[in-house]
């Protein structure tokens, strides 16, 4: 074996390989009948599968950003299937142009209700009851089961997605009401990638039919939402391993009250708020409040800035992502305050953004085999 791998051992080859992004990997099967069977047996082994996962996550900031958007693309009816998937080069040109690589992947009828991230794979919630989870990397993705909540009489308030690392495991979460306004009868379910199963949990926490302003964040095991309590905000979070939901209270002193849009982030691996303050047509200012054991505190502003409806995420330490009015996506550094165009080839408008995610070999098992086509482009 080691002679047919250029006198590499065994071990040293698979932590070579282990470095590789996954397109690159794929690619190498392609060298010879002995690659194309070590990498194909590499790729369904979960200890392989988690040590690249864990050499991937060490780099994400180092080497490129992905990032997931719902687009209209022109001749096409707007279609919520339709995704480009996003890879941003995280090196800075000379001349400070952005390097990306697009593809636009369509999966099955989903009318989306959120879209979430977790160790390579996308989960898209539906407001249907329907909830799919795409890895892109590999153009695999996967319907699960029904859940019990849905159909007539049930509203779906919130959904997230993450990974149970005391179990091993993906899970989903989705919660709601049924018989609004009369009976607002609360209910939460669980479903479980291992079992292949949904389960009905108890709700802790009760909020009867108050709206959800976000869709959520993913940190360390704990997912959040923001949602509103008449003319004032909380968060609600649920442990991933434990199951149990929490709120969390805004302090007095965080512009709620200004604030024409609120959001939830997550900003060197912690929970934040975006505050924009101004009107939409208006110069506006973000301000940005991370959460760090259960006291919030402000951490910067950024503006005047023209032109620009909402913040996304930040794609790296120092880049923030940015939605203008007109429907653009913009990279704004807060170091230097540049603001660079980040103009998706294709793609007449992004109608939002949906996520972040890193590149991986995680599979579903079962998965069907999404439809993509990849468009590369190297300057912005």
């Amino acid at each position: 074996m080691a002679s047919g791998f250029c006198g590499f051992s065994q071990d040293v080859l698979e932590e070579i390989l282990s470095w590789l992004p996954p397109e690159s990997l794929m690619q190498s099967k392609l060298v010879s009948k002995s690659w194309y069977a070590l990498i194909s047996s590499l790729v369904k082994n979960p200890i392989f599968v988690s040590k690249h996962l864990q050499n991937i996550d060490k780099r994400i900031f180092s080497s490129s950003t992905c990032i997931v958007f719902c687009c209209t693309r022109p001749g096409y009816w707007p279609d919520p299937r339709t995704f480009s998937s996003v890879t941003i080069s995280n090196d800075v040109c000379e001349n400070d142009r952005l390097e990306y690589t697009s593809e636009y992947f369509k999966v099955p009828f989903i009318s989306s209700g959120g879209a979430f991230h977790c160790n390579g794979i996308v989960c898209l919630a539906g407001y249907d009851g329907t909830v799919m989870l795409c890895n892109p990397a590999i153009n695999e993705y996967r319907t699960l089961p029904k859940p019990f909540l849905t159909g007539e009489g049930f509203f779906l308030q919130g959904a997230g997605f993450g990974y149970d690392s005391r179990a091993n495991d993906y899970k989903v979460v989705r919660f709601g009401f049924f018989g609004f306004p009369v009976e607002n009868i609360e209910a939460a379910e669980v479903y479980s990638l291992e079992s292949d199963s949904w389960r009905e949990i108890e709700r802790q926490v009760e909020f009867g039919g108050l709206p959800f302003i976000d869709r959520g964040v993913f940190c360390k095991g704990v997912f959040y939402w923001l949602i509103s309590t008449n003319d004032d905000y909380l968060i609600l979070s649920f442990d991933i391993s434990d199951e149990v939901f929490h709120s969390i209270a805004l302090p007095d002193n965080l512009p709620v009250t200004l604030a024409k849009e609120i959001k939830l982030a997550v900003w060197n691996e912690s929970v934040a708020l975006f505050f924009c303050l101004g009107e939409r047509e208006a110069p506006r200012f973000i301000e940005l409040w991370v959460l760090d054991d259960r006291s919030w505190i402000k951490k910067l502003t950024i503006g005047p800035l023209d032109g620009i409806a909402t913040a996304c995420a930040f794609w790296k330490n120092d880049e923030l992502l940015l939605q203008e009015t007109v429907g653009g996506i913009v990279s704004y550094n807060l170091h230097s305050q540049r603001l660079r165009n980040l103009t998706i080839r294709g793609v007449e408008s992004v109608r939002h953004w949906e996520c972040l995610y890193v590149k991986s070999l995680v599979s579903m098992r079962g998965g069907n085999q999404a439809r993509a086509d990849k468009v590369t482009r190297k300057s912005i």
